[in-house]
């Protein structure tokens, strides 16, 4: 007996070892000179990887009793080297100020096309020169503040770069951003590197949008995602592909990213949730908006101060908005999986801070300590 056990012990040994080398087979190969890294559906993290992520909520902002703590509209945030935490209002127009402990600081910003004043304001950075940028679509133009809100200058983006949205300031004070390019037929979306007067440095990538104007929109192709990594390296999304592609700062492709995955089928509860959460201004579009049968491989993604890269997937947690994360590490292998219900935007300071809604769908800001094990 106690020898067909030890058999039996010796199988499943041999089972579980064969399991680990299965699993364990990320590949990595050059090709043209391009390193390519292929993560498996279900890779093991490579051997010695801190590989599970602990988030612990420290506190929150925007469900305190007070008017200033809460939002109409939180469109955008960043965080200074002190841990002041910086929120844009897009309804409101403003941008309010918040310390290292979330009490309330200070607010600025108002309604209007003057110099400071905001209209449809996007994005906010804290820049490497600290100060702030937000970009404002409507107005078409980058407004830059000091760090206590004070009106600085400002810079039109409608010759240079029409439509420019989603901008960031890399160390060099150079910026990557996306505009609208018009063509005799086609309307494009260019991804584009900007030098600091807004002059073109190259073309990233592109997509076209001409559907936006006529004809049925795919509501997951409209823009292009991307981020700054690592000494101005540019990250940007492969819409068709679980890949992201990473150029160096002259705009060389020097790695692709990717990962095997099962796709997510888009249901009819989940087009009924995505229509009401479209907002007012884009109500005329919504009889064109067609669905795929199935959601992209992933909806963005973001860095931590290590550079390990979080991917924000379609696969659905267990709980009510909740969905997984993929992570991967500076070189592009997949390190671990987590469950999530908020949407990571800054990982500074060994802290998350992320947007989360309650179940009325009001937004707050929640702040995470993070820990790895």
């Amino acid at each position: 007996m106690k020898k067909i056990f030890s058999v039996s012990l010796m199988f499943l040994l041999i089972f579980f070892i064969s399991i680990q080398v299965h699993a364990d087979k990320i590949k990595i190969k050059t090709v043209d000179g391009v390193e390519v890294i292929e993560n498996p559906k279900d890779p093991a993290s490579p051997k010695g990887t801190l590989s599970k992520i602990i988030l612990t909520q420290e506190f929150s902002i925007g469900e305190g009793e007070y008017d200033e703590d809460m939002f109409a509209e939180l469109t955008s945030l960043d965080v200074d080297s002190d841990g002041n935490i910086y929120i844009l209002d897009r309804k409101e127009k403003k941008v309010k100020i918040f310390d290292s402990a979330g009490k309330f600081v200070r607010k600025f910003g108002r309604d209007g096309q003057g110099p400071g004043e905001m209209n449809v304001p996007i994005t906010i950075q804290v820049t490497p020169d600290s100060e702030l940028v937000v970009s404002d679509a409507l107005n078409q133009r980058l407004m830059y503040y000091s760090l206590e809100g004070e009106f600085i200058r400002e810079m039109s983006t409608a010759d240079k770069a029409l439509g420019l949205t989603l901008p960031i300031v890399d160390s060099q004070g150079n910026m990557i951003g996306q505009q609208i390019v018009l063509s005799e037929d086609k309307i494009m979306r260019e991804v584009r590197k900007y030098d600091s007067e807004l002059n073109t440095l190259f073309t990233i990538t592109s997509i076209d949008n001409t559907n936006l104007i006529q004809g049925k929109i795919n509501p997951f192709q409209v823009v292009i995602f991307y981020q700054l990594g690592k000494d101005n390296t540019i990250y940007y999304s492969n819409p068709e592909k679980y890949e992201i592609r990473v150029l160096n700062s002259e705009g060389k492709l020097i790695r692709r990213i990717m990962k095997d995955y099962g796709p997510v089928k888009v249901t009819e509860e989940d087009k009924k949730d995505f229509f009401e959460r479209v907002p007012e201004i884009a109500g005329p579009i919504k009889d064109r908006i067609e669905f795929p049968k199935v959601y992209p491989p992933y909806v963005n993604f973001t860095f931590d101060e290590e550079w390990r890269l979080f991917v924000r997937t379609y696969e659905k947690g267990k709980e009510e908005r909740e969905f997984f994360f993929d992570v991967f590490d500076t070189e592009g292998r997949y390190i671990a999986k987590f469950p999530f219900k908020g949407d990571p935007r800054v990982w500074k300071g060994q802290k998350l801070y992320a947007i989360e809604e309650d179940e009325d769908g009001y937004q707050m800001l929640k702040i995470y300590s993070v820990r790895w094990e």
